[in-house]
Protein backbone atom coordinates (compact mmCIF):
# COMPACT_ATOMS: atom_id res chain seq x y z
CA UNK A 1 0.00 0.00 0.00
CA UNK A 2 1.31 3.28 -1.03
CA UNK A 3 -0.15 6.58 0.88
CA UNK A 4 0.47 9.60 -1.62
CA UNK A 5 0.23 12.84 -0.34
CA UNK A 6 -1.38 15.83 -2.58
CA UNK A 7 -1.84 19.30 -1.30
CA UNK A 8 -4.23 21.67 -3.67
CA UNK A 9 -4.73 25.50 -2.94
CA UNK A 10 -4.01 24.74 0.56
CA UNK A 11 -6.28 21.81 1.31
CA UNK A 12 -5.34 18.25 2.03
CA UNK A 13 -6.56 16.31 -0.98
CA UNK A 14 -8.24 13.30 1.63
CA UNK A 15 -5.68 11.21 4.14
CA UNK A 16 -4.11 9.77 0.91
CA UNK A 17 -4.60 7.66 -2.30
CA UNK A 18 -4.04 3.72 -1.81
CA UNK A 19 -3.03 1.94 -4.27
CA UNK A 20 -1.69 -1.45 -5.20
CA UNK A 21 -2.99 -4.68 -3.24
CA UNK A 22 -3.41 -5.07 0.63
CA UNK A 23 -0.87 -3.93 3.28
CA UNK A 24 1.38 -6.53 4.46
CA UNK A 25 3.45 -6.01 7.97
CA UNK A 26 6.58 -6.22 6.04
CA UNK A 27 6.17 -3.63 3.69
CA UNK A 28 5.81 -0.39 5.15
CA UNK A 29 3.53 2.96 3.88
CA UNK A 30 5.37 5.47 1.48
CA UNK A 31 4.49 8.65 1.97
CA UNK A 32 5.01 10.63 -1.65
CA UNK A 33 5.97 14.49 -1.36
CA UNK A 34 5.37 17.49 -3.98
CA UNK A 35 8.25 19.07 -4.68
CA UNK A 36 7.37 22.26 -6.75
CA UNK A 37 10.16 22.85 -9.38
CA UNK A 38 10.72 26.13 -11.57
CA UNK A 39 13.57 25.59 -13.11
CA UNK A 40 14.92 24.19 -15.90
CA UNK A 41 15.09 19.57 -15.38
CA UNK A 42 18.45 19.86 -17.07
CA UNK A 43 19.91 22.75 -14.96
CA UNK A 44 22.73 22.26 -12.69
CA UNK A 45 21.07 22.74 -9.40
CA UNK A 46 18.78 20.27 -9.85
CA UNK A 47 20.73 17.10 -11.38
CA UNK A 48 23.37 18.50 -8.56
CA UNK A 49 21.56 19.63 -5.57
CA UNK A 50 18.19 18.69 -5.18
CA UNK A 51 17.90 15.03 -6.95
CA UNK A 52 20.88 14.28 -4.66
CA UNK A 53 19.17 15.71 -1.68
CA UNK A 54 15.86 13.96 -2.47
CA UNK A 55 18.00 10.20 -2.86
CA UNK A 56 19.00 10.95 0.22
CA UNK A 57 15.89 11.71 1.95
CA UNK A 58 14.39 8.13 0.67
CA UNK A 59 17.72 6.31 1.29
CA UNK A 60 17.66 8.22 5.34
CA UNK A 61 13.67 7.28 5.52
CA UNK A 62 14.26 3.91 3.92
CA UNK A 63 11.87 4.56 1.19
CA UNK A 64 9.43 5.65 3.89
CA UNK A 65 9.50 8.93 2.03
CA UNK A 66 9.33 9.72 -1.93
CA UNK A 67 9.60 13.26 -3.20
CA UNK A 68 8.66 13.92 -6.94
CA UNK A 69 9.25 17.27 -8.61
CA UNK A 70 6.49 18.72 -10.71
CA UNK A 71 6.54 18.67 -14.24
CA UNK A 72 6.15 22.38 -14.77
CA UNK A 73 5.74 24.82 -11.60
CA UNK A 74 2.71 26.00 -9.73
CA UNK A 75 3.71 29.02 -9.27
CA UNK A 76 6.06 32.11 -10.33
CA UNK A 77 9.94 31.83 -9.19
CA UNK A 78 8.50 34.84 -6.63
CA UNK A 79 5.97 32.52 -5.47
CA UNK A 80 7.41 29.46 -4.46
CA UNK A 81 7.12 30.20 -0.10
CA UNK A 82 3.80 31.15 -0.43
CA UNK A 83 3.16 27.74 -2.23
CA UNK A 84 4.61 26.15 0.89
CA UNK A 85 2.71 28.05 3.37
CA UNK A 86 -0.65 27.05 1.31
CA UNK A 87 0.20 23.57 0.65
CA UNK A 88 -0.07 24.33 -2.78
CA UNK A 89 3.04 21.92 -2.92
CA UNK A 90 4.18 19.95 -0.49
CA UNK A 91 8.29 21.35 -0.68
CA UNK A 92 9.24 24.11 -2.38
CA UNK A 93 12.94 26.20 -3.25
CA UNK A 94 13.59 29.53 -3.90
CA UNK A 95 15.23 32.98 -3.99
CA UNK A 96 15.03 35.17 -0.62
CA UNK A 97 15.68 38.09 -2.76
CA UNK A 98 12.69 37.38 -5.16
CA UNK A 99 10.43 38.83 -2.67
CA UNK A 100 11.48 42.31 -1.67
CA UNK A 101 11.06 43.32 2.18
CA UNK A 102 10.06 39.69 3.65
CA UNK A 103 13.44 38.35 4.63
CA UNK A 104 15.67 40.38 5.63
CA UNK A 105 18.64 38.01 8.20
CA UNK A 106 19.47 35.69 5.01
CA UNK A 107 20.78 38.69 3.22
CA UNK A 108 23.82 38.22 5.24
CA UNK A 109 25.15 36.09 2.78
CA UNK A 110 24.58 38.41 -0.27
CA UNK A 111 26.57 41.18 1.18
CA UNK A 112 30.16 41.75 -1.17
CA UNK A 113 33.39 40.96 0.18
CA UNK A 114 32.54 38.08 3.01
CA UNK A 115 32.84 35.13 1.13
CA UNK A 116 32.71 33.86 -2.91
CA UNK A 117 32.48 30.26 -2.35
CA UNK A 118 29.35 28.41 -2.37
CA UNK A 119 30.29 25.74 0.23
CA UNK A 120 31.70 28.35 2.95
CA UNK A 121 28.71 30.75 2.60
CA UNK A 122 26.03 27.89 2.85
CA UNK A 123 27.78 26.81 5.83
CA UNK A 124 28.06 30.06 7.18
CA UNK A 125 24.06 31.10 6.73
CA UNK A 126 23.15 27.88 7.93
CA UNK A 127 24.98 27.96 11.54
CA UNK A 128 24.47 31.62 12.04
CA UNK A 129 20.65 31.15 11.19
CA UNK A 130 20.53 28.55 14.20
CA UNK A 131 22.29 30.08 16.52
CA UNK A 132 21.43 34.08 16.03
CA UNK A 133 18.17 34.24 13.45
CA UNK A 134 16.28 31.48 14.08
CA UNK A 135 14.28 33.50 17.10
CA UNK A 136 13.23 35.96 15.06
CA UNK A 137 10.50 33.56 13.27
CA UNK A 138 11.06 35.06 9.55
CA UNK A 139 10.47 31.50 8.69
CA UNK A 140 8.17 30.24 10.98
CA UNK A 141 5.43 30.23 8.77
CA UNK A 142 6.87 26.61 7.11
CA UNK A 143 9.62 24.10 8.21
CA UNK A 144 12.69 25.50 7.18
CA UNK A 145 14.32 22.46 5.99
CA UNK A 146 17.45 24.36 4.41
CA UNK A 147 19.65 27.40 3.54
CA UNK A 148 22.11 27.63 1.14
CA UNK A 149 23.83 30.33 -1.42
CA UNK A 150 25.03 30.28 -4.99
CA UNK A 151 28.80 30.90 -5.54
CA UNK A 152 30.21 34.22 -5.97
CA UNK A 153 28.96 36.86 -9.01
CA UNK A 154 30.68 37.17 -12.25
CA UNK A 155 30.43 40.52 -14.11
CA UNK A 156 29.83 39.00 -17.41
CA UNK A 157 29.50 40.85 -20.69
CA UNK A 158 29.06 40.94 -24.22
CA UNK A 159 31.86 41.50 -27.11
CA UNK A 160 30.53 45.13 -28.07
CA UNK A 161 30.87 46.23 -24.00
CA UNK A 162 34.31 44.79 -23.64
CA UNK A 163 35.81 43.55 -20.30
CA UNK A 164 35.11 45.33 -16.77
CA UNK A 165 38.60 46.23 -15.23
CA UNK A 166 37.21 49.36 -13.39
CA UNK A 167 35.00 52.07 -11.85
CA UNK A 168 35.08 53.90 -15.01
CA UNK A 169 34.08 50.48 -17.26
CA UNK A 170 31.05 49.68 -15.09
CA UNK A 171 29.76 53.41 -14.57
CA UNK A 172 26.67 53.52 -17.04
CA UNK A 173 26.19 50.05 -18.43
CA UNK A 174 23.14 48.10 -18.33
CA UNK A 175 23.17 44.68 -16.44
CA UNK A 176 20.38 42.05 -16.00
CA UNK A 177 20.61 41.11 -12.60
CA UNK A 178 18.31 39.02 -10.35
CA UNK A 179 16.77 39.62 -6.67
CA UNK A 180 18.11 40.84 -3.65
CA UNK A 181 21.21 42.75 -2.76
CA UNK A 182 22.96 42.38 -6.26
CA UNK A 183 19.96 45.31 -7.57
CA UNK A 184 21.51 47.75 -4.69
CA UNK A 185 25.38 46.76 -5.50
CA UNK A 186 24.85 47.23 -9.36
CA UNK A 187 23.15 50.56 -9.02
CA UNK A 188 25.92 51.77 -6.39
CA UNK A 189 28.64 51.06 -8.69
CA UNK A 190 26.96 52.96 -11.33
CA UNK A 191 25.15 50.37 -13.12
CA UNK A 192 21.89 50.38 -14.47
CA UNK A 193 19.32 47.24 -13.97
CA UNK A 194 17.65 45.39 -16.26
CA UNK A 195 14.92 42.97 -14.76
CA UNK A 196 14.43 39.55 -16.82
CA UNK A 197 13.99 35.81 -15.64
CA UNK A 198 17.41 34.10 -15.74
CA UNK A 199 16.19 32.16 -18.95
CA UNK A 200 15.87 35.14 -20.81
CA UNK A 201 19.35 36.72 -20.83
CA UNK A 202 20.80 35.21 -24.01
CA UNK A 203 17.74 37.08 -25.83
CA UNK A 204 18.23 40.49 -24.01
CA UNK A 205 21.93 40.56 -24.77
CA UNK A 206 21.92 39.36 -28.16
CA UNK A 207 19.04 42.05 -28.98
CA UNK A 208 21.47 44.86 -26.54
CA UNK A 209 18.68 45.24 -23.89
CA UNK A 210 21.70 44.65 -21.64
CA UNK A 211 25.59 44.64 -22.25
CA UNK A 212 25.91 42.04 -19.49
CA UNK A 213 25.13 40.34 -16.62
CA UNK A 214 26.10 39.55 -12.96
CA UNK A 215 25.41 36.01 -12.88
CA UNK A 216 27.97 32.96 -10.96
CA UNK A 217 30.10 31.38 -13.24
CA UNK A 218 27.53 27.75 -13.00
CA UNK A 219 24.79 30.10 -14.67
CA UNK A 220 27.11 30.42 -18.53
CA UNK A 221 26.18 26.86 -19.16
CA UNK A 222 23.40 26.44 -17.03
CA UNK A 223 21.65 28.96 -19.40
CA UNK A 224 23.39 28.38 -22.56
CA UNK A 225 25.60 31.83 -22.62
CA UNK A 226 28.00 30.51 -25.24
CA UNK A 227 28.20 32.87 -28.03
CA UNK A 228 26.81 35.64 -26.33
CA UNK A 229 28.88 36.47 -23.49
CA UNK A 230 32.74 37.47 -24.34
CA UNK A 231 34.31 39.05 -21.44
CA UNK A 232 34.15 37.79 -17.59
CA UNK A 233 35.30 39.63 -14.76
CA UNK A 234 36.00 37.88 -11.09
CA UNK A 235 35.99 39.59 -7.80
CA UNK A 236 38.44 38.41 -5.41
CA UNK A 237 36.89 38.00 -1.86
CA UNK A 238 33.03 38.00 -2.99
CA UNK A 239 31.11 40.19 -5.32
CA UNK A 240 27.09 38.86 -4.52
CA UNK A 241 25.41 35.98 -4.16
CA UNK A 242 22.03 34.70 -3.83
CA UNK A 243 20.42 33.70 -0.82
CA UNK A 244 18.37 29.90 -1.09
CA UNK A 245 15.55 28.23 1.36
CA UNK A 246 14.24 24.94 1.16
CA UNK A 247 10.81 24.96 2.97
CA UNK A 248 8.17 22.24 3.70
CA UNK A 249 4.39 22.97 4.37
CA UNK A 250 3.75 22.91 7.88
CA UNK A 251 0.74 20.27 7.92
CA UNK A 252 2.85 18.10 5.39
CA UNK A 253 5.78 18.08 8.00
CA UNK A 254 3.35 17.61 11.13
CA UNK A 255 1.94 14.43 9.09
CA UNK A 256 5.07 12.79 9.39
CA UNK A 257 5.86 10.42 12.06
CA UNK A 258 8.69 11.86 14.28
CA UNK A 259 11.12 9.30 13.38
CA UNK A 260 10.82 9.82 9.48
CA UNK A 261 11.07 13.91 10.84
CA UNK A 262 14.06 12.92 12.00
CA UNK A 263 15.48 11.23 9.08
CA UNK A 264 14.74 13.71 6.87
CA UNK A 265 16.61 16.22 9.22
CA UNK A 266 19.74 13.94 8.89
CA UNK A 267 20.28 14.49 5.87
CA UNK A 268 18.53 18.58 5.65
CA UNK A 269 19.78 21.61 7.45
CA UNK A 270 23.80 21.86 7.70
CA UNK A 271 24.02 18.23 5.92
CA UNK A 272 22.10 20.55 2.94
CA UNK A 273 23.67 23.49 2.88
CA UNK A 274 26.80 21.24 2.58
CA UNK A 275 25.88 19.36 -0.46
CA UNK A 276 24.25 22.54 -1.90
CA UNK A 277 26.81 24.54 -1.54
CA UNK A 278 29.72 22.64 -3.11
CA UNK A 279 27.15 21.53 -5.74
CA UNK A 280 27.45 25.29 -6.60
CA UNK A 281 31.31 25.36 -6.31
CA UNK A 282 31.64 22.17 -8.70
CA UNK A 283 29.21 24.38 -10.74
CA UNK A 284 30.95 27.14 -10.77
CA UNK A 285 34.51 25.54 -11.67
CA UNK A 286 32.91 23.67 -14.76
CA UNK A 287 31.05 26.87 -16.16
CA UNK A 288 34.81 28.63 -15.70
CA UNK A 289 36.14 26.09 -17.81
CA UNK A 290 32.98 26.20 -19.98
CA UNK A 291 34.14 29.88 -20.88
CA UNK A 292 37.80 29.21 -21.40
CA UNK A 293 37.06 26.66 -23.88
CA UNK A 294 34.42 28.92 -25.48
CA UNK A 295 37.17 31.57 -25.92
CA UNK A 296 35.47 33.84 -22.92
CA UNK A 297 38.53 36.39 -21.75
CA UNK A 298 38.32 36.07 -18.03
CA UNK A 299 40.08 38.23 -15.87
CA UNK A 300 40.47 38.55 -12.03
CA UNK A 301 39.82 42.19 -10.81
CA UNK A 302 42.23 44.22 -9.46
CA UNK A 303 43.52 45.18 -6.06
CA UNK A 304 42.56 48.98 -6.95
CA UNK A 305 39.70 47.91 -8.63
CA UNK A 306 38.31 45.78 -5.09
CA UNK A 307 39.31 48.68 -3.20
CA UNK A 308 37.22 51.26 -4.89
CA UNK A 309 34.21 48.88 -5.07
CA UNK A 310 34.32 48.19 -1.62
CA UNK A 311 34.53 51.29 -0.37
CA UNK A 312 31.17 51.93 -3.04
CA UNK A 313 29.26 49.37 -1.44
CA UNK A 314 30.41 50.03 2.42
CA UNK A 315 26.82 51.54 2.98
CA UNK A 316 25.14 48.32 2.46
CA UNK A 317 26.62 46.28 4.92
CA UNK A 318 26.18 49.47 7.84
CA UNK A 319 22.55 48.98 6.09
CA UNK A 320 21.90 45.13 6.57
CA UNK A 321 23.58 45.58 10.55
CA UNK A 322 20.78 48.52 11.09
CA UNK A 323 17.71 46.08 9.79
CA UNK A 324 19.49 43.27 11.84
CA UNK A 325 19.37 45.72 14.74
CA UNK A 326 15.40 46.34 14.30
CA UNK A 327 14.78 42.27 14.29
CA UNK A 328 16.36 41.97 17.54
CA UNK A 329 19.59 40.65 16.44
CA UNK A 330 23.23 41.92 16.99
CA UNK A 331 24.03 42.82 13.49
CA UNK A 332 27.98 43.40 13.83
CA UNK A 333 28.08 39.96 15.97
CA UNK A 334 26.67 38.30 13.63
CA UNK A 335 28.56 39.06 10.35
CA UNK A 336 31.83 38.55 12.33
CA UNK A 337 30.36 35.05 13.40
CA UNK A 338 29.31 34.90 9.54
CA UNK A 339 32.59 36.33 8.06
CA UNK A 340 34.81 33.84 10.79
CA UNK A 341 32.90 30.65 9.17
CA UNK A 342 33.71 31.02 5.68
CA UNK A 343 37.33 32.42 6.29
CA UNK A 344 38.05 29.34 7.74
CA UNK A 345 35.70 27.28 5.58
CA UNK A 346 37.46 28.44 2.72
CA UNK A 347 41.05 28.22 3.82
CA UNK A 348 40.92 24.58 4.52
Amino acid sequence: MTMTRRKFGGLVAGAGLMTGGLMTPSRAETTTLRMNNWLPPTHSMIKGVFEPWIAAVEKATNGQVAIQMTDASLGAPPRQYDLAIDGIADITFGVVGYTPGRFTLPRIAELPQVGSKGEALSVALWQVYEKMFAKVGEFDEVKLLGLFTNGTGVVMTTQNTGPITSLADYEGRKFRVGGGVVQQINQMLGGVNVAAPAGEVYEILQQGVADGTLLPADAYPSFDLSGIIAHATRIPGGFYTSSWFLAMNQASWDGLSEDVQQAILSVSGEHFAQLAGAAQDAGDVAGLEKMDADGVKTVEADESFVSAMTDRLAPIEAEWIAAAEEKGVDGKAALAMFREITEKLESA
